[in-house]
């Protein structure tokens, strides 16, 4: 049984050198990689937020992304256990922003949510009435839960990057024949991407892409 001295991220692994204390057996190196990629985020929206409510919020659902980034790369699930009840904390921390002064309110990121949502449910959903499989279901609730923290208008840049991105992952992969055409990307992952830029910076490319159409 792990002490809390073996617990501090980081630094542990590196005092044990990847290794438990009691057992010897090797701890994978991801597990370093996620908390340092996950303490670099966490710096990034300290300085992006400062001391403020919108930067435990932001902290919060760094959290959610994380965790649903590593079970879609390594498992290739979104697991329901994680997705929803994250769904449910951001309405509740939309609801109360009118005492934290946090983005999205509750109108905004029920907006968020049920842009996501419904558009990728009918994504998941028309092609298998051609019994054909585009997206697992937890990208439906995924898509939800960045919908609800980053909410409307910002869904629409976490969505279309997330996109894009898978598009431009796949065209590069079959163009250097190490994916063949119908093998499936993990949608989570490029979901996870749109979610963290549209978190930081969504409301100035939303703002830029605004003054674009003027």
């Amino acid at each position: 049984m792990l002490e809390p001295r073996d617990l501090f991220p980081i630094v542990s692994y590196l005092i044990l050198r990847g290794k438990c204390r009691y057992c010897g057996e090797p701890f994978p190196a991801r597990s370093m990689v996620v908390e340092l990629a996950a303490g670099l985020l966490f710096v990034l929206a300290f300085f992006t937020f400062g001391v403020t409510w919108q930067l435990a919020s932001a902290i919060i659902f760094i959290s959610f992304y994380s965790i649903l980034f590593i079970t879609d790369l390594e498992q290739r699930i979104l697991p329901h256990i994680i997705v929803y009840p994250g769904i449910a904390l951001a309405l509740i921390i939309a609801l109360l922003s009118t005492l934290t002064g946090t983005l999205p309110g509750i109108i905004s990121s029920l907006e968020g949510l049920a842009i996501g949502y419904v558009f990728f449910f009918l994504v998941w959903a028309l092609p298998r009435v051609f019994k054909k499989h585009v997206l697992g279901y937890g990208d439906v609730g995924m898509a939800g839960l960045i919908g609800a923290s980053v909410g409307f208008p910002h869904v629409l840049v976490a969505l279309y990057i997330a996109i894009l991105a898978c598009a431009l992952t796949a065209d590069i992969l079959i163009l250097w024949k190490l994916k063949k055409f119908n093998e499936p990307l993990q949608f989570g992952v490029f979901l996870t991407a749109g979610g963290l830029v549209a978190l930081f910076w969504g409301s100035e490319i939303t703002e830029a892409c605004s003054m674009l159409l003027r």
